[in-house]
């Protein structure tokens, strides 16, 4: 009788609880956001993709209440300007990437300083939400820009295009190779390659002319810039994989709303960008791959043993950039070292220990 009476409990508890949200769901004015994505159009882009399940998510979600405009392919500005337009309002919701705008937001991709990571988009985004769930910072940057994080999409992994073939590791040495970021060309210097900044657009000439021979970059973006046209020989050195696929919410916009919509439109950036792990970049990254070994393409992946040989050759660039935070007021280390044990505890290996104290 007990056990009826306790079962009966906890489904009228249950039922209680869903009824705010379906009420609050039934009570909700037609609302129409603004979307605008540094990213292109769904159709040529993953994180697209991915950013507009999240949209389609929402209306389902809000009982089509709650739908968007969308503006894509950073129709509304350049990159670095989509988080002033969140900032300011012009946009309700933006895609777009921290490293747009460096030293505003110095947390929010911090994977990015760690080389040869993990090569499982679940683990990364697992542990990457953990992190930024367990250190308030995360949330207090966005704020400061009126700003909340819906979801961290996956970016597909950092992969070599090269024109000359690559059968070891030491014949990157040499080679002048396509890069961006701060941290990137220091991994490549060990190895006596050419580290060349460049934005993605302007790769596939680079190339073409013999400005590089080789390419650094997510092989989603190589895709959609076709630089296998010009690079036919893949080197798989699985440098990084990470989740530049920012997902940016107005905080007054989301302010707006009741409490359990807001967290609805939270949780669903959530499941989204696990989903993006655990089946779109997948399917994306293997359609790829048939596209290129249809062009002609020739394969050459890099042994953990290769791997574990470049980690050592590189600095602690981890403790460098923890350092660096932590001079800023941020727990550096204290970030580094929690990602490092969350991804082993998803069943990563690391090559080597990041973030040596000094």
């Amino acid at each position: 009788m007990k056990k009826w009476t306790m079962g009966i409990l906890a489904l009228l508890l249950s039922s209680f609880l869903a009824v705010p949200a379906a009420h609050a769901a039934a009570e909700l004015k037609p609302t129409v956001l603004r979307f605008a994505s540094a990213w292109p159009h769904p159709d040529n882009s993953m994180i697209s993709t991915t950013h507009k399940m999240w949209m389609d998510e929402v209306t389902k979600r809000s009982g089509g209440k709650i739908t968007f405009r969308t503006s894509w392919g950073a129709a509304m500005g350049k990159p670095a300007e989509y988080l002033g337009l969140v900032e300011k309002g012009l946009a309700d919701v933006v895609g777009s990437n921290a490293h747009y705008t460096p030293g505003k937001l110095p947390l929010a991709q911090f994977e990015y300083v760690f080389p040869l990571g993990p090569k499982d988009p679940v683990t990364v985004i697992k542990a990457k939400r953990q992190v930024m769930e367990e250190f308030p910072e995360f949330a207090r940057d966005f704020a400061r820009f009126n700003a909340v994080s819906v979801m961290v999409a996956p970016g597909a992994m950092y992969q070599v295009l090269s024109k000359p073939p690559i059968k070891k590791l030491e014949d990157l040495s040499g080679k002048k190779v396509a890069l961006i970021g701060r941290y990137f060309g220091r991994w490549f210097e060990p190895l006596g390659a050419v580290p060349v900044v460049a934005p993605g657009q302007e790769r596939y000439t680079m190339l073409q002319t013999g400005v590089v021979e080789m390419d650094l970059m997510a092989i989603d973006l190589q895709y959609a810039f076709k630089l296998s046209e010009q690079a036919k020989n893949f080197v798989g050195v699985d440098a990084l994989l990470g989740t530049f696929g920012d997902l940016w919410i107005n905080k007054t916009t989301l302010g707006r709303f009741p409490p359990d919509v807001q967290k609805m439109m939270l949780d669903a950036g959530k499941e989204i960008e696990l989903k993006a792990g655990e089946a779109i970049l997948p399917e994306w990254s293997e359609k790829i791959m048939k596209f290129w070994k249809d062009q002609g393409v020739s394969f050459y992946t890099l042994t953990d043993a290769e791997r574990a040989k470049w980690a050592d050759m590189v600095a602690d660039i981890p403790a460098e950039w923890a350092e660096e935070v932590k001079g800023q007021g941020y727990p550096g280390y204290e970030i580094v070292a929690r990602f490092q044990e969350l991804c082993e505890q998803h069943g990563y290996k690391w090559p080597r220990k990041w973030g040596a104290k000094k």
